[in-house]
């Protein structure tokens, strides 16, 4: 007897002996360590405290299992301690008979850990199967294992349908070279998110999807791969309405400014044609600096309408073969001004205005109509200002006849950098030497 005493109290795991009156007869070492006894009194002290805060505790178990006849039982019951966070344990009843005596035993585990684990796993189930995302698991060899309801309602598969099928089932027959790389690439490792193609809906319409393929890891081996996928549909249509919808603003604009770039010229036969070519001076002037299409769309509208300003200068001023009086010099400067007046209430996306307010300032402050210099002038407006200079000088005028291309370059290099932006006469005369620049049957010519 004295051996399974010894037995009974060195048992890995909490364990009490009762009495036929359900009080504590014996316990072991671990229900000292679990209920803070160890050092606190006798062993008798000890007994009569576990009676105290053991039997209240399983006493509506302990009643039910006496009579029910049964000669074990196992329950889960939370213990609370005295602290914020119960312990919750495993608690197995025995009838015994030691020594003659009836008796119960009560052996604990503490599955508290093991509890909380099982709600959080339970919590994150919540989680994925109310998210509006389709999750999968899939196997490396292509089989669906498990899946959300997101999954059920983007696919319209039902749980009987699909687990253990072929994931190949719901995708598109050309499309399936690239899913089968996608394994391979999982099966090494690799994630691949955000991915963007398209799959086949049960009742087979195919539709868009954006989706993230990862890696399913255990034992540091590879298993299979994890996909969340979300149909993208009303995305897809909302871009193609904004896509539709700018495409329409941008032919509105274009036709905008084509309408004010041909009123001027159709006032003014003598620059007809002046201003388209200027735009196409500086479209390739900007693409040679590499500026990014914005810019580039910037300065092109803004060469179109750079003289709009002149509209409102009387034709024989425009005209006159003659040198102009001060005030007549004063109206022609203060065109850019005009001009940005014109457009203000236009809107551009890009500093149009500003580009076409500032196409004859120079970069020493020389220039018009407020003499701003260096980094003050912004660098479409220098674009514009060079290649305006590089047109109008080939070009006939009516009070001088053209003086051509190698007479601009003279100007230009001899106030690189004074005049000038540095950067872009250099872009021009570069543009110029290779020939993507040509004086064509007295027009300059823009060549790809």
């Amino acid at each position: 007897m004295e051996r399974y005493k010894q037995v009974f109290r060195q048992l890995p795991q909490p364990a009490l002996l009762l009495d036929h009156h359900d009080k504590v007869d014996d316990f072991n070492y671990f229900v000292g360590i679990v209920f803070g006894l160890t050092g606190i009194g006798s062993r008798s002290e000890n007994r009569s405290v576990l009676t105290h805060r053991i039997v209240p505790w399983l006493g509506k178990d302990l009643k039910e299992f006496k009579v029910s006849g049964e000669n074990t039982v196992t329950l889960e019951k939370d213990f609370l301690n005295g602290t914020s966070t119960p312990k919750v344990f495993r608690v197995r009843l025995a009838q015994v008979e030691p020594g003659g005596r009836k008796g119960i035993i009560v052996i604990l585990t503490d599955i508290t850990e093991r509890r909380r684990a099982l709600e959080e796993i339970a919590r994150l189930a919540t989680i994925v199967n109310s998210t509006e995302d389709a999750i999968f698991t899939i196997s490396l060899d292509g089989r669906v294992l498990s899946f959300n309801h997101g999954a059920h309602k983007i696919y319209g598969y039902c749980e009987e349908e699909l687990v253990g099928e072929s994931v190949f089932r719901f995708v598109p027959q050309d499309l399936e070279d690239e899913l089968r790389h996608i394994l391979a690439e999982a099966a090494a490792g690799r994630s691949t998110t955000r991915y963007e193609t398209l799959r086949r809906h049960r009742d087979g319409h195919v539709f868009p999807i954006s989706v993230t393929y990862s890696p399913i890891e255990r034992d540091g081996r590879i298993t299979g791969l994890s996909a969340i996928s979300r149909d993208i549909t009303e995305r897809k249509r909302a871009e193609n309405a904004l896509r539709e919808s700018h495409e329409s603003l941008s032919g509105l604009l274009n036709e905008t400014v084509k309408a004010l770039s041909t009123t001027l010229e159709k006032r003014d036969l003598y620059t007809s044609g002046h201003q388209h070519r200027v735009s196409r001076l500086a479209v390739a002037v900007s693409e040679r600096l590499g500026l990014d299409a914005e810019e580039v769309e910037a300065v092109r509208i803004a060469g179109l309408l750079h003289d709009i300003g002149k509209i409102c200068i009387p034709m024989a001023i425009l005209s006159r073969p003659a040198r102009l009086s001060p005030g007549e010099m004063a109206l022609v400067q203060d065109h850019p001004r005009t001009g940005l007046d014109i457009l203000r209430n236009i809107p551009f996306p890009w500093p149009v205005g500003t580009i076409i307010n500032q196409h004859h300032e120079r970069m020493d402050g020389t220039g018009y109509p407020n003499a701003l210099s260096g980094e003050d002038i912004v660098p479409g407006a220098r674009i514009v200002a060079v290649s305006d200079v590089l047109e109008a000088m080939s070009s006939h005028r009516p009070y001088r006849p053209a003086l051509g291309i190698e007479v601009a370059l003279e100007e230009f290099s001899s106030h690189r950098g004074t005049r000038y932006d540095a950067d872009v006469v250099d872009a021009m005369a570069e543009l110029v030497a290779h020939k993507h620049i040509v004086l064509h049957n007295g027009e300059l010519k823009v060549c790809q």
